[in-house]
């Protein structure tokens, strides 16, 4: 995998090889894998804000995740400052799990808007891996597309 990195783009500097990468890889992860019959391309990965981030190369994602900013009525713990960032659609390729690909992906957003608070909503068997990252859960667990999540935290 050394030829795999990280990479991050907005909608507008995304190549199609790149885009196609991406598409492929959430399709396996949430259709087929997952069997999530809600739409997953949601006008958000379009706007200006959103940034995408992948791990593989330009033709190839076996990781990835979405940065977009938050709806006007987004959850976030009481008393803390509103987020700055969601992050979502987080994805690992089946053939590559186990190998710290999504906690790349976490630490690198991070290293760039740490400073900002988050909220995201982890499916609720890997709430472990933003745990190391300093997420903290709020709220009470609910199932969203038939499965278990949670809401976190970062301030």
């Amino acid at each position: 995998m050394s030829e795999h990195s990280v990479h991050r783009a907005r909608w507008d500097r995304l190549t199609t090889d790149e885009l196609y990468g991406i598409v492929v890889l959430r399709n396996r992860v949430f259709a087929l894998e997952q069997r999530v019959t809600a739409e997953d391309f949601d006008g958000r990965d379009r706007h200006v804000d959103t940034e995408h981030w992948w791990f593989g190369t330009d033709a190839e994602a076996v990781g990835y995740l979405r940065l977009v900013r938050p709806a006007p009525d987004e959850a976030h713990p009481a008393g803390a400052t509103p987020p700055e960032w969601v992050i979502g659609r987080v994805a690992t390729d089946p053939r590559h799990r186990g190998r710290g690909i999504a906690g790349r992906l976490v630490a690198a957003v991070l290293a760039e808007h740490g400073h900002e608070p988050f909220v995201l909503h982890a499916q609720e068997y890997v709430a472990g891996l933003y745990e190391r990252h300093g997420f903290v859960r709020f709220g009470e667990p609910y199932v969203e597309a038939g499965i278990a999540h949670v809401g976190m935290h970062r301030p």
